[in-house]
């Protein structure tokens, strides 16, 4: 496909909605000798104009084409370049909050992610696919499950990279009170005094049995709420959990949750049970920003503690590195946003900071690297370690070490 090819347009590469696959799919994009260019464009489509764009990605280029200006790889950039320009050059309004795209001309990919949350912006032109923007989206955007209750009804969401995924709602009506002795709501029952029958059960003519009957009916409805929100974590798992509705039908839920949802719960809020999809998902940011740096922080205090102890964690470029190089790590700590420079074995086996001439497993050259960070990523996803960065209080207490992990063994 020539470069200037001009059927790439967002009709013809309709945007992919970001989904649980997207990574995997894009993690086994792999040109070694032609590269592959990832651009990551954070745009607000209400606020930014198709002149934008164009702006954006003048932004985005210029130090991709310092960096390979005499390279033998800067014809292909601009090919690269091309396709891209030409593809955002075709929007009307953009598909999503953010886009990530991933071209290549020698694999005949061009493949454009939406998303609906912010990404950081940049580009590259690696052999392989730049995925850390991706992966810090992952971490501060994780799912979520919402659940807006009161006595008769319940509306249960997901909700995971800005979006709702998947909804559930029902209801389970209260029994009237029909009795004798002027508590009739509809006219005197028959038979004086007796108590009527409503539906499957009765309702006592006493107030006292009234009120015990409502309460075994809202118990009831509780404990189905408990049962979708167990059978949604099982099908679709879930990170946290937000509750919300009347102060009253909040304090029937909350000791009905089992100690695995009750752990999962991240905030909660009062009335609002008819809230908006957009109102919804407005709750969920500021509840999960919260909670998140409190993780965070918690998290690193957590490392800084444990380090010098020499208890199952590291931090500093070098230690952190060799934990990953041995696949030791269980979890990668970076902070969003910084990197530095190093060397890299090309067979993936070593990666380090600071100067190194050989792979001490395979006496291959080390090549040398701009972005550590997105290395060190690429190698905990590779040996299953979560990969967590770390923003605001957070960042700022694991900045002078620059890097941590806590490990699986030491």
């Amino acid at each position: 496909m020539p470069h200037n090819d001009p059927a790439i347009s967002l009709e013809t590469y309709p945007a992919l909605r970001f989904q649980a696959d997207t990574l995997d799919r894009v993690m086994r994009l792999e040109a070694p000798d032609d590269g592959v260019l990832s651009a990551y464009l954070d745009v607000e489509p209400s606020e930014m104009q198709r002149e934008g764009f164009a702006a954006a990605l003048l932004d985005l280029w210029k130090p991709l084409r310092a960096q390979l200006r005499d390279s033998d790889m800067a014809v292909r950039l601009e090919q690269e370049i091309d396709r891209v320009n030409t593809y955002v050059r075709s929007w009307g309004e953009a598909p999503g909050r953010s886009v990530a795209i991933f071209s290549s001309l020698a694999l005949d990919v061009f493949l454009p992610v939406a998303l609906d949350v912010p990404v950081l912006a940049g580009a590259r032109f690696w052999p392989r696919p730049y995925l850390l923007p991706l992966i810090a989206a992952l971490d501060e955007h994780e799912r979520y499950c919402v659940a807006l209750v009161d006595k008769e009804r319940a509306r249960i969401f997901t909700v995971w990279m800005g979006r709702i995924e998947e909804r559930i709602e029902f209801e389970a009506p209260l029994p009237g009170r029909i009795a004798g002795h002027g508590w009739a709501t509809g006219g005197p029952p028959r038979g004086r005094g007796k108590i009527a029958e409503m539906g499957p059960g009765r309702v006592h003519s006493s107030q006292a049995g009234y009120v015990r009957h409502v309460e075994y009916h809202v118990h009831l409805h509780m404990q189905r709420v408990v049962d979708e929100l167990w059978q949604l974590s099982r099908r679709r798992a879930f990170d946290r959990l937000i509750v919300g509705g009347p102060p009253e039908s909040l304090a029937a839920l909350r000791p009905m949750l089992p100690r695995s949802l009750a752990a999962r719960v991240a905030g909660e809020f009062a009335g609002e049970f008819y809230a908006s999809d957009a109102d919804i998902l407005g709750r969920v940011a500021g509840i999960a920003e919260q909670a998140e740096r409190t993780h965070e922080s918690a998290l690193v205090r957590e490392i800084l503690e444990r380090a010098p102890k020499e208890e199952r964690a590291v931090t500093g470029w070098e230690d952190t590195l060799a934990a990953l190089c041995e696949g030791s790590v269980h979890r990668l700590v970076l902070i969003e946003g910084e990197t530095v420079a190093g060397y890299a074995c090309p067979e993936g086996h070593f990666v380090v900071k600071r100067r190194t001439e050989i792979c001490p497993l395979c006496d291959e050259p080390l090549w040398p690297i701009d972005d550590l960070a997105a290395r060190a990523a690429r190698l905990a996803m590779a040996t299953d370690a979560d990969v967590e960065f770390v923003r605001g209080e957070a960042a700022g207490l694991l900045g002078p070490h620059g890097v941590a992990a806590i490990l699986r063994y030491q």
